[in-house]
């Protein structure tokens, strides 16, 4: 079916709103869900040493699910995408709930602050497409973060986490509208490689993205931890205040330190 489509592809990507409109009503995952966000802060504020005085850079933020329990909990927090779609939805959802929090359009890979925040933190949105971008990505960090910042985000486990591809899905999200996922892993370039396609037989109309996430190992990452600045790096088992077991554990929660 997919290899005799009637046109071309209409190029799209992140932050497109074909892909984002898919995402908001069909796409959202379990760790945006309120119950399971609400049931890690405890994890986040103790691995974090969280206070009501720390400036938090909820990045790559989403419809603002975490940057909304921080704010409830009385962090101060502000929250960064480079989907205005996610946004759009994010400043409706605070405003519903007589939140003040402010949001940003933004790509964290080209931030550009200066001892700005106590901490950033990614939830599910970490991801890099080189050694050199996380490098970058890390430096920008590091750079952002004042003298007593911290960095969070969750990582797959390179290790066991390949062992689960190939694979493929596809669903009928209405009569003659399927969304086509494949992803597959590049031993050569050690990361994922992912196709989404949108094929709508209605209209005779396809949208496809693809995008490559490099997935270095916890060694590789301390490697680039430690270049752009961070010396202090602890290793959790994924929202546990428990240490990663790399052998079993299929990702991890990771806490760097400025300083």
């Amino acid at each position: 079916m997919i290899e005799n489509l009637p046109t071309e592809y209409i190029r799209t990507d992140f932050g497109h709103e074909v892909y984002d409109e898919w995402y908001l009503q069909h796409g959202n995952y379990n760790f945006e869900a309120p119950d399971f966000v609400k049931r890690h802060i405890p994890f986040y504020q103790q691995a974090l040493g969280l206070s009501h005085k720390d400036y938090i850079l909820d990045a790559g933020c989403g419809i603002g699910s975490y940057t909304r329990e921080f704010a409830r909990c009385g962090f101060p927090v502000i929250g960064m995408d480079l989907s205005s779609n996610f946004l759009s939805v994010a400043r409706q959802n605070t405003l519903h709930e007589n939140l003040e929090i402010e949001y940003i359009l933004g790509d964290y890979n080209e931030m550009s602050f200066q001892d700005e925040f106590s901490v950033i933190f990614f939830e599910g949105s970490f991801f890099y497409k080189s050694r050199e971008g996380l490098v970058s990505l890390l430096s920008g960090i590091y750079k952002a973060l004042k003298s007593d910042g911290r960095l969070y985000f969750v990582h797959p486990n390179q290790t066991i986490i390949k062992k689960k591809y190939p694979w493929t899905k596809q669903t009928e999200i209405q009569k003659n509208v399927f969304i086509h996922q494949n992803a597959e892993y590049d031993e050569e370039n050690e990361g994922e490689t992912h196709t989404w396609l949108k094929i709508d037989y209605n209209t005779n109309r396809h949208f496809k993205c693809d995008f490559f996430v490099k997935l270095l190992s916890p060694k590789q990452l301390k490697v680039c931890l430690d270049e752009a600045g961070f010396r202090v790096i602890h290793f959790y088992k994924k929202r546990r205040l428990e240490d990663f077991q790399p052998n079993y554990d299929n990702g991890f929660s990771l806490v760097a330190f400025k300083n």
